[in-house]
């Protein structure tokens, strides 16, 4: 989605750290670039369609000037890519600029409107109706907090808004109403964005902010108000120990080669969660639960299909997957009681369809858990308890350790409930810690052993536009991701269903050579011995993901059968979800594709 920025400065000149936050958004997805200076009673605004590196080399925006500016990156929903639709945008005289993320649902409604009161509005994009607004009410009163305040109740939608204007050349102020916004606390400086990441190589020190709410900023001091009252609200700062050089490719040519390494690490750090006082409280809100519903989106989602198993086998709770967007029109009428959760999971904490959800469900009575990456988040300080996933910045669209440490954490809580709730032994569970403990050895020697194979299947299946893959019991899940990132950085068809499902139809789709990935956990060898046998019947082209299994290896030619190390029915689909990320990476790059930013997608999506 678009990403919003901002910097004021009491010294000096801001454009450069404006480019900075800038590039780390650069992860969301976005077709065109901008960035607005004030200096000397001027407002210097650039802005074009590109990459923020073409446009900046383009139109100079390290030339630029100016102890306060913003910017944005526009990721288009209104208005097709150009540079009139570009962000930031004027107001009518030019006093006052502005940029938004979201969408304004009533945008031609509210685009009408302000036309027919004698606004120009000179492009399609629904980014200038919040500076069009904001200005109608600011000339009416000269304030702007209630400029913004008024502004807003003639839009719907849900977003976020930055501007400035020339009668208070120190002064930032910016509006969160749906969309992610952050307030970074600097030195002499102060910082607004769309998210806690981008503003790392310049702060740690970060203010959260909610819905309906107005920040006022300067250099050295902030206030946030009430959108609805004007009413001030006080907030300290918060340190996030998230680190600024996890955001750096380093030696990898791909952010995605990087974090797909990095989940030896990530998986170790979380491991140390079993014995961790930090989960006690989300694990005793868990372990009162009878039913509990996991919604999550795109990554998140297939994560919740994979925790869904371990909380009904080892927590004994009751537990439904749930697409975000889908939870609301599917159980509307579900009356939850005091046993009820809805745990909500979310790598950035931000995802709209998500926080819809939470809307939705809290005031009927749901209890609301979370399950995040990124402190300081809506889902976050939405939820009665939240756990951590611990994987670091993810830069690449496609998730990989974020979604691996979202498979852990469900399994290290469902342990945790288990022992809890006397359904696994204590010695069941120290094995289990046991396992979860060496999993990072596991994770590494997965890696290692699956380049080379990857790699060459890639070159093979380099024209393949089709393909499928399939999953069995807790290997369902895994092979959802592993579909999702093949489609999403390959643009072909892969297309993940339930194993036994596939003779039911889609299996005519099957002629010679047609792929289909089978991943296959230990326990269920026997039922995907018959599967595989299915296809390889009809000249497909039959390829395997899981530990070595006697049997199964005769009807998988050479090369097609990526075996990961020996451990167990709970930790094998962990790993199996490694060599798909890596088909998927090594695919695109033989493809010409960058994997790291597909097209069309966005990694944090804040619109319905």
């Amino acid at each position: 989605m678009c990403g919003i920025f901002g910097v004021v400065a009491k010294e000096g000149n801001v454009a450069e750290k404006l480019l900075t936050i800038g590039k780390r958004l650069a992860y969301r997805g976005y077709d065109s670039a901008g960035l607005a200076l004030y200096n000397d009673g001027n407002i210097d605004l650039r802005k074009g369609v590109g990459t923020i590196e073409s446009v900046t080399e383009n139109l100079k925006l390290k030339e630029m000037v100016g102890k306060i500016g913003l910017g944005q990156l526009r990721w288009s929903t209104f208005g097709r890519p150009s540079k009139i639709n570009a962000q930031p945008h004027f107001d009518c005289d030019g006093d006052m600029v502005g940029a938004h993320n979201g969408n304004i649902v009533s945008f031609h409604r509210t685009k009408e409107q302000l036309e027919n009161e004698g606004h120009t509005i000179r492009s399609l994009n629904d980014g200038e109706i919040c500076v069009h607004a904001t200005e109608k009410h600011y000339d009416k009163t000269k304030d702007m907090i209630k400029g913004l305040m008024e502004g807003v109740k003639e839009m719907e939608g849900a977003f976020a808004f930055i501007c400035f204007h020339k009668d208070h050349p120190d002064t930032l102020y910016a509006i969160k109403m749906g969309s992610s916004l952050v307030l970074g606390i600097g030195e002499g400086e102060n910082y607004i964005a769309s998210d806690l990441p981008s503003i790392l190589p310049l702060t740690n020190k970060f203010v959260p902010l909610n819905d309906g709410e107005i920040i006022e900023v300067t250099a050295t001091s902030y206030k946030i108000y009430n959108a609805e009252d004007g009413s001030e609200i006080h907030r300290k700062p918060r340190i996030t120990d998230l680190s600024a050089e996890e955001a750096v490719k380093g030696s990898y040519d791909y952010f995605l080669t990087k974090e797909i390494h990095e989940q030896v690490d990530a998986t170790e750090k979380l491991a140390f969660g079993l014995e961790s006082d930090v989960l006690d409280e989300i694990v005793n809100k868990l372990s009162e639960a009878n039913v509990a519903f996991l919604v999550g989106c795109g990554s998140s989602f297939n994560a919740c299909n994979v925790g869904s198993y371990y909380l009904n086998n080892l927590a004994g709770i009751i537990a439904f997957p749930v697409i975000g967007g889908r939870f609301f029109e599917e159980y509307k009428n579900y009356q939850p009681d005091d046993k009820t959760v809805l745990l909500c999971v979310s790598q950035s904490g931000e995802t709209k369809d998500i926080i819809n959800t939470i809307n939705f469900a809290k005031p009927k009575g749901y209890h609301i858990l979370g399950m995040v990456n990124v402190p300081g988040s809506t889902v976050e300080r939405l939820s009665e308890a939240y756990a951590y996933i611990g994987a670091g910045i993810e830069r690449s669209v496609p998730a990989t350790k974020t979604y691996t440490n979202q498979v852990l954490l469900f399994l290290i809580l469902a342990a945790r409930i288990g022992y809890k709730r006397g359904r696994i032994t204590k010695e069941e569970y120290e094995q289990l810690k046991a396992e979860i403990h060496n999993l990072s050895a596991l994770v590494k020697q997965t890696i290692e052993e699956s380049i080379p194979k990857a790699k060459k299947l890639a070159k093979e299946l380099v024209k393949t536009n089709a393909m499928s893959l399939l999953g069995y019991g807790i290997t369902h899940g895994v092979a959802m991701e592993g579909a999702l990132k093949i489609r999403e950085i390959n643009y072909i068809s892969a297309e993940a269903m339930y194993s036994s499902e596939f003779k039911h139809g889609p299996l005519s789709i099957v002629e010679n050579g047609y792929p289909v990935i089978y991943v296959v956990a230990p326990n269920d060898k026997y039922y995907v011995i018959s599967h595989v046998s299915e296809v390889e019947c009809r000249d497909g082209r039959p390829i395997v993901v899981g530990e070595h299994i006697d049997g199964l290896d005769k009807h998988v030619k050479e090369g097609d059968y990526f075996e990961i190390p020996k451990s167990s029915q709970l930790i094998s689909p962990i790993l199996a979800a490694i060599p798909l990320q890596l088909l998927a990476l090594y695919m695109s790059i033989e493809r010409g594709i960058d994997p790291d930013y597909p097209r069309n997608l966005s990694k944090t999506l804040t619109v319905d």
